[in-house]
């Protein structure tokens, strides 16, 4: 009887002890788990920027050329008379300073340098040229009239008329424009204005030789003569002589290069 019972008491327990394992078995792997589905995360958004200054465009200037008339005078340190007798006389004049440049604006008397402007790359230089141009080669007497003090109008007197012409040429003299040479100027010291040729340039600038400052300053000098042998219908007066029209200009070559203007 002990025995049965002792069984019977230990069987129950043993069902416990199954019971008890199993529960730590389940515990132990759980009921399993996949792999987790993730999208893009946008953490954040960074705008990236810079602020530069651009410097000014190079281009070319001419400042100071601001003659609108040219008074040719005796020539005073040729001894040439102040009076015209049927002597010839030397006239000369010498013009304002012209300063020709590349910088960032007009109205330069100095060299700038060469950090105050760009052409950025070297496709958008360009060279330049300085013409003058006569519109003729005649020189017109007036004779000035005058009664008590007074001048009247201006009384033409074409006897005493002359003309620029070989061995009288209207003579320009580029003062001091030699030592423009040195800046990447090709430069033309002395010109004439005579018969048919009415046009001169005193300096040129090639694109292989631009630079952010070339500079050069001169003076042009101004040399003819009234002719001797004249025979003025009046005498004991004043006479004018009106001569051509020089004209001054910064010549931009044609096929300048550079980008497209914006729209």
């Amino acid at each position: 009887m002990k025995s049965k019972l002792f069984g019977a008491i230990v069987a129950p327990v043993s069902i416990v002890g199954l019971t008890f394992a199993l529960g730590l078995g389940v515990t132990a792997f759980g009921v399993g788990e996949q792999q987790q589905t993730q999208s893009d995360t946008e953490i954040s958004a960074l705008d990236v920027t810079t602020e530069v200054p651009v410097a000014p465009w190079c281009g070319w200037y001419v400042s100071g050329a601001g003659d609108a008339e040219l008074v040719l005078e005796p020539d005073t340190s040729l001894a040439a008379p102040t009076e015209y007798t049927g002597v010839e006389i030397p006239l000369t004049a010498t013009a304002d300073e012209n300063t020709a440049y590349v910088g960032e604006g007009p109205n330069l008397s100095e060299q700038p340098s060469a950090d105050d402007c760009s052409w950025f790359t070297d496709g958008n230089k360009y060279g330049a040229r300085y013409d003058v141009v006569a519109d003729g080669i005649e020189f017109i007497a007036e004779a000035l009239l005058t009664s008590d003090g007074l001048i009247f109008t201006p009384t033409a007197d074409p006897s005493m008329d002359f003309s620029a012409i070989a061995g009288n040429a209207l003579r320009i003299t580029n003062v001091d424009i030699d030592a423009c040479s040195a800046e990447g100027f090709s430069t033309d010291e002395s010109a004439e204005i005579a018969d048919t040729n009415l046009e001169t340039t005193p300096w040129s600038v090639l694109t292989g030789s631009v630079t952010n400052n070339n500079f050069c300053q001169w003076s042009a000098k101004y040399d003819i003569k009234i002719p001797a042998g004249m025979s003025p219908l009046y005498g004991n007066v004043t006479y004018r002589w009106t001569g051509p029209t020089l004209t001054h200009t910064l010549v931009i070559p044609e096929d300048q290069v550079g980008p497209d203007p914006a729209p």
